[in-house]
């Protein structure tokens, strides 16, 4: 706002509330009042214009403003001669209606940004129905991907779910962006619509069926759950589908159990867009640093290599997942260590340069809290050391924090409930076994009970509550069976065993999604080569099982998880078939 038009709104207040030259008062059905100068309010609203224009005196004494309350009425009163408004929860609604009616969209602005940055599991849906009744793309297309992104949380707890109207219905379970663990939850949100009034929604069930993408479910279901329902099988639209959905499990079948198959082009076998993605960059493979960059789609389990991998080869680096940017610290080429930091945009694909540490840091830890990153000990080409940075992005600096008690480096960190814990390492001439903790609100480091086993080329992960660390090197061998994987209770103050991972591994990189612990890659210390074997831990069984292998052999990996970015599917199985697609269709033709 210019200063010009603030000494304006100064004015005009100190005449409001001094009376001066009010010539209108404003009254509503509930009993407000409020004297205001026509003339300003003919200025800023269409409807006391169009007033003034009608009236063949162009005296006006009282004007009755329609659908505002008394509480509604001193807010648009306020923000005319103030250009300020106070949003509530509660009024907002109701302070928008009154804006429309009066055509001024300055209100309506603030309105719906206010909607737009106050939407939870509980007003998702109800947002998304009033953006639809005014036609407020913007506010519509925030609600609905709040939806999508959170369906499964929205569908069970929220109220007004069963309210959508039809059309809308369809559009978001049928939407390749539909956030759910399994293809099952799309059916049992079906089902919970339609029960809010089953004898007239009845008529919408074949079209709501068809959002359910059925060869993605286990065929189990298909027969106990699908099949046998007596909606379905009652109804004759349906009737056709079910038996589309029969053939197409005969059609899999391979044995007891069906193929895993998904298709672009069949409506039963379309993959969704994962609403998480884990990005593993760079890494050590064939006797030299690597620049290239996968992409794990966990819907169809399946790594893609990526177009947009950085120009810089590095190993032993740090990434993390921040303010919607993958930032890459440290690492090592093959040659040297940097203390540069690369900063890489999934959504528009570019790569920039961040300011640099002040120390060369490979085998770094990298941890993140709140609006900071942490850069800790590592190896600097000549030496290991103790020292930690902070990485402000407001200002693109670092500055150093309080040095660890021990020199690490090789080992790993992750925050747990805004603390930075870090544990095992390598100083120069021994593997560690100890561990230490941050608090960023005091600036000191805090030695913690020693891990069971001592060990470099270690993960931590901060995950369900506790801090796990997971494989890695014990000066001897790489570690395997029972001693691979320890986790620490910072209530008890104790590390207790847990499931094994399959094999032995060190160097590799970890990420969670889906609640679901992965490990990716490394070395495991056998020959010469290193591995593209990945796992993930199960919480719920306490156990791990084998998952899809990268692309590339490679170990001093980094990864990081990805989620609620606009371009999801260009690092899915759907974005990179039809980018295939595309390019054979350029060739052939």
């Amino acid at each position: 706002m210019s200063d010009f038009k603030k000494q304006q709104l100064i004015i005009f207040k100190e005449l409001l509330d001094s009376n001066d030259l009010v010539n209108v008062t404003l009254r509503t059905n509930d009993g407000g009042q409020q004297m205001v100068h026509l003339e300003i309010l003919a200025a800023v609203s269409p409807y006391f214009r169009r007033l003034i224009n009608s009236s063949k005196n162009g005296m006006w004494e009282t004007i009755t403003v329609p659908d505002t309350s008394k509480d509604t009425l001193v807010e648009i009163i306020n923000y005319i001669y103030s250009g300020k408004v106070c949003l509530r929860e509660d009024k907002v609604k109701a302070l928008i209606d009154s804006a429309e009616i009066l055509g001024i969209p300055g209100i309506i602005k603030l309105c719906k940004r206010f909607l737009s940055s106050n939407i939870t599991v509980a007003n998702c849906v109800d947002r998304y129905n009033f953006a639809n009744s005014y036609q407020y793309l913007d506010l519509r297309g925030k609600s609905l991907k709040f939806i999508l992104n959170n369906f499964e949380d929205v569908y069970k707890s929220n109220a007004q779910f069963g309210e959508l109207e039809i059309d809308d219905l369809v559009a978001i379970l049928s939407s390749d962006n539909l956030n759910v663990k399994d293809e099952e939850t799309v059916y049992w949100a079906m089902l919970k619509w339609l029960d809010t009034d089953v004898s007239s929604r009845s008529y919408h069930l074949s079209n709501i069926l068809r959002c359910v993408r059925i060869g993605l479910c286990s065929f189990k279901f298909f027969e106990d759950h699908i099949w046998t329902n007596e909606l379905i099988s009652k109804n004759e639209d349906c009737q056709g589908i079910m038996f589309q959905g029969s053939q197409l499990f005969a059609d899999l079948q391979n044995g007891d159990s069906p193929q895993v198959v998904y298709d672009l082009h069949h409506p039963f076998l379309r993959p969704r867009v994962p609403n998480e993605i884990i990005f593993v960059m760079g890494g050590w493979s064939a006797g030299s640093a690597t620049n290239i960059m996968e992409t794990y789609d966990c819907k169809t389990q399946r790594w893609f290599l990526s177009l947009y991998s950085d120009s810089i080869p590095r190993a032993y680096h740090g990434m993390i997942w921040h303010q919607k940017r993958i930032y890459v610290i440290g690492g090592f080429d093959g040659n040297q260590c940097f203390n540069s930091v690369r900063c890489f945009d999934p959504v528009t694909h570019a790569w920039e340069e961040k300011g640099c540490m002040y120390v060369q840091r490979c085998y770094v830890s990298v941890a993140v809290v709140g609006e900071y990153l942490y850069a800790l000990g590592g190896y600097d080409g000549h030496r290991r050391n103790k020292s930690c940075e902070r990485y402000d992005s407001a200002k693109n600096q670092w500055s150093f924090i309080s040095n660890m008690h021990n020199i690490r480096s090789d080992a790993s960190a992750d925050t747990l409930e805004g603390k930075i814990y870090i544990a095992g390492g390598f100083n120069g001439t021994q593997v560690l076994d100890s561990a230490e903790c941050y608090d960023p609100a005091t600036d000191e480091w805090t030695l913690i009970p020693n891990m069971n086993t001592p060990r470099s080329g270690v993960k931590v992960v901060a995950y369900r509550n506790y801090l796990f660390v997971i494989g890695g090197f014990n000066g001897s061998n790489r570690l395997s069976t029972g001693t691979s994987v320890e986790r620490y209770d910072k209530v008890t103050r104790m590390w207790t065993f847990v499931a094994p991972m399959l094999g032995p591994r060190s160097n590799f990189a970890t990420a969670i999604i889906n609640d679901m612990l992965y490990v990716i890659g490394g070395f495991n210390g056998t020959g010469l080569s290193t591995i593209a074997s990945a796992e993930l831990y199960d919480p719920l069984t306490n156990s791990w099982k084998s998952v899809t292998d990268l692309n590339l052999n490679r170990s001093a990996l980094a990864a990081c998880r990805v989620s609620n970015i606009s371009s999801a599917a260009e690092y899915s199985y759907i974005g990179n078939v039809m980018f295939e697609e595309s390019v054979n269709d350029s060739s052939s033709s």
